[in-house]
């Protein structure tokens, strides 16, 4: 199986990747797992927004994230959701999507990357 082929700009750390192109199987000897739900997992594909410091890339204290998962995990009847975080010590979610389609959710998520990448202070949130 090979993983999704995603447009990720620069200034941002692909911190986890497990997205593969591949459908969910339905594991016909038992309802509530998939035969391939290694593939459909709670921790899919995590993305952070990077800042440079001194000349370097760092991911700093306050920064964004984006984060995909299955849900439930596993299950035949889950979907994929997408979140996109303003992380400040605490998880504060500012969009989410969720969808079985792994196309949708590639296409949005390299939306909210170009979005970030020009104008990530619209997304700030100021209680955070």
């Amino acid at each position: 199986m090979s993983l999704m082929r995603l447009k990720v700009p620069g200034g941002f750390a692909v911190t986890y990747n497990k997205f593969h192109d591949v459908d969910p199987i339905t594991d016909e000897t038992t309802e509530d797992l998939l035969s391939n739900w290694g593939y459909f997992t709670e921790d899919i594909l995590q993305i952070s927004k990077l800042s440079v410091k001194n000349g370097k890339f760092i991911i700093p204290e306050r920064h964004f994230i984006i984060d995909l998962g299955w849900y439930p995990d596993g299950s035949p009847n889950g979907e994929y959701r997408l979140v996109l975080v303003d992380y400040n010590k605490e998880w504060n979610e500012i969009k989410e999507l969720s969808s079985r389609s792994r196309y949708e959710i590639r296409d949005t998520l390299e939306i909210w990357l170009r979005e970030l990448n020009e104008n990530q202070s619209r997304f700030l949130r100021s209680d955070a």
